[in-house]
């Protein structure tokens, strides 16, 4: 995209940085959140960027944003994301990850004028969600597809995908952290538990691709993944750090964690699209009466475990 006007809600997040540091040089961006400090700290890298306070669950710091700036484009990255934060504190959650999403839809519906596209990063907990942030991702993509079915004027391009290593509250500076202190045994949930992993890169690919690609209006775009086990996760980042004999112990699942995480459900796959060679797409059209289809679940499609070092070590995850 190039010559556009951006407005990265929630922006001074690990994905509104790189959302940043790959559109700022082409388009005018401005970055809309509610954290100063980072807002601060952000601007000395990007000082071309314009950076406004506000919040995603004040509806007219929004629209005053969106009347000023003009935006072509909406990112919305803003969520309350942790999964025992979200548990512990369900009605902020739900202002952040549902109520904020429908006043921005209002405030689109109001504000139009120029707007081209929105787009909606979600996450594979909202797939069979068991805890309060997927329940509430998974209503935030409602909002999104009924505003995509209702008007065409205005593209709704929705993500949904797994883990970002890289990303604000990821395991690695965790299992680095306890390493580097001496410990001599990492803490594991579960030997089994797996999840889907994706860097920074590739999840702005998705976002772009979504973005670009005609057919996507109100679809939820998936990309296809390999999942790890969470012990080959950390066994690889001890090796990776010179300690390749480091024991593991285990400690209970937190409150709202599941052992494996589906990125499309069997019924979802009723209403799934391919799109390419990386990407799948969830219409809101059924298209098939297959019930049986296995599930996108990372149990089903983990790597093994010589593969995790090589792999993450491509990623530039490893030292």
């Amino acid at each position: 995209m190039i010559n556009k006007k951006i407005m990265i809600i929630g922006g001074t997040g690990a994905l509104g940085k790189q959302l940043t540091e790959r559109w700022n040089k082409e388009n005018d961006i401005l970055i809309f959140s509610r954290n100063e400090h980072k807002q601060e700290e952000m601007k000395r890298t990007y000082p071309d960027a314009l950076y406004r306070i506000g919040d995603i669950k004040d509806k007219e710091s929004i629209l005053r944003n969106m009347y000023e700036f003009k935006p072509h484009i909406i990112v919305n990255t803003a969520a309350l994301k942790t999964v025992w934060v979200a548990q512990d504190n369900p009605y902020e959650s739900i202002l952040t990850n549902v109520v904020g999403h429908q006043y921005l839809i209002d405030c689109i519906r109001e504000c139009r004028h120029q707007i081209e596209t929105i787009m909606f990063i979600s996450t594979d907990k909202a797939c069979s969600p068991v805890n309060v942030y997927g329940m509430s991702k998974g209503i935030a993509e409602q909002i999104y597809v009924n505003f995509a079915k209702e008007q065409s004027d205005i593209k709704v391009a929705l993500c949904r995908y797994g883990n970002v290593l890289d990303s604000t509250g990821s395991l690695i500076p965790v299992f680095k952290d306890i390493i580097e202190k001496g410990a001599g045994s990492l803490p594991i949930t579960s030997f089994d538990m797996t999840r889907f992993l994706i860097t920074l890169d590739e999840a702005i690919d998705l976002i772009e691709w979504s973005y670009e690609y005609l057919n996507s209006h109100g679809k939820i775009v998936v990309p296809k993944l390999k999942s790890m086990k969470i012990i080959d996760f950390a066994k690889s980042i001890a090796t990776s750090l010179g300690k390749k004999d480091i024991k593991f112990h285990k400690i209970p699942i937190r409150n709202g964690e599941k052992l494996h995480e589906e990125m499309i459900s069997s019924i979802e796959y009723q209403r799934v699209e391919e799109a390419g060679e990386k990407y799948l797409m969830i219409g809101y059209e059924r298209n098939n009466e297959n019930y049986n289809h296995k599930p996108l679940n990372s149990e089903f499609y983990v790597m093994k475990s010589e593969e995790a070092y090589s792999f993450l070590l491509d990623k530039g995850v490893l030292n």
